[in-house]
């Protein structure tokens, strides 16, 4: 079952809109979910850019040929 994974997370939404919108034109579904929390989550980020489980590794991959992350901000290194 696909569930939602987080590729991105920032303290500003709007730090997350070029890559959702990077995303988008890539044929890759996703949302920013916003957690306006009073304590810091183990993310980093009150905001996250997420994606289908199953779209996650292709996520990543665009994300770091756009300059967006880098390999290690997620601890994900391809097969």
């Amino acid at each position: 079952m696909d569930e939602l994974k987080t590729v991105k997370s920032s303290d500003f939404e709007t730090d997350l809109a070029v890559a959702e919108s990077y995303l988008l034109d890539n044929g890759i579904e996703c949302v920013i979910n916003r957690e306006y929390l009073s304590i810091s989550t183990t993310e980093g980020g009150s905001a996250r850019l997420q994606v289908m489980s199953g779209d996650y590794q292709r996520a990543v991959e665009l994300l770091v040929a756009g300059g967006f992350i880098e390999r290690e901000d997620l601890g994900y290194m391809p097969d």
